[in-house]
């Protein structure tokens, strides 16, 4: 993992962060959707929850800003 420790999450943690995907999926316009995978949306939560982050606005701000 390039020289970085892997990050465990629990499983409230996982319940959390699968539900901020599907919110923010949910919330792209269907242009936005068109050129972006779940995968990529995923990915850019998972980051900042890697990063320590938890709450749930704040991810939710992540990851539809950075889709933005």
């Amino acid at each position: 993992m390039h020289g970085r420790e892997p990050v465990y999450f629990d499983t409230e943690t996982v319940s959390i962060l699968k539900e901020i995907l599907e919110y923010s999926w949910a919330g792209l316009r269907p242009e936005q959707q068109a050129t972006m995978t779940r995968s990529l949306l995923a990915s850019r939560i998972l980051k900042a929850a890697a990063a320590g982050e938890r709450n749930r606005e704040r991810l939710l701000d992540i990851a539809l800003n950075m889709a933005a």
